[in-house]
């Protein structure tokens, strides 16, 4: 006497006993087949998200370097900016000094010019007048 809650016992082509039914039995094996495929699928997916991920950082990496990079030179091209100011000024009074310095001289050999001149004026009065009184 079989009851309907005892569990049937199926066998397949190749006689072996079964718990499942020839159609429940191929559709667990179709399942089966299909959840491996899906985690193969999902495995795939991991391994191109691991491998996009990596290549995301290493450019987010090279990107930092350079963001890095061109700041620095910012500050370069800053700091020689404010080094040829700094230079442009020094120059600049040196310029004032020598113009200054130019300028003085330029009195100095006007006066001497002017004492040379007088000088010459008074050699040639006293020879002029020695020359009359001589002779």
């Amino acid at each position: 006497m079989a009851s309907e809650d005892a569990p049937a016992i199926f066998f397949d082509d190749e006689y072996r006993i079964r718990v499942l039914d020839l159609e429940r039995l191929s559709a667990s094996k179709s399942l089966q087949t299909h959840c491996e495929n899906f985690v193969g699928r999902v495995d795939r997916l991991q391994e191109l998200s691991n491998r996009y991920l990596a290549a995301v950082e290493q450019r987010a990496e090279r990107i930092e370097a350079e963001k890095l990079a061109a700041i620095g030179l910012r500050n370069q091209a800053a700091a020689a900016e404010e080094e040829g100011r700094r230079r442009e000024l020094e120059l600049r009074g040196l310029l004032a000094e020598r113009q200054e310095e130019l300028e003085r001289l330029q009195v100095e050999e006007q006066s001497l010019l002017k004492l040379r001149q007088e000088q010459e004026l008074m050699v040639a009065k006293l020879s002029d007048s020695s020359v009359g009184t001589g002779g």
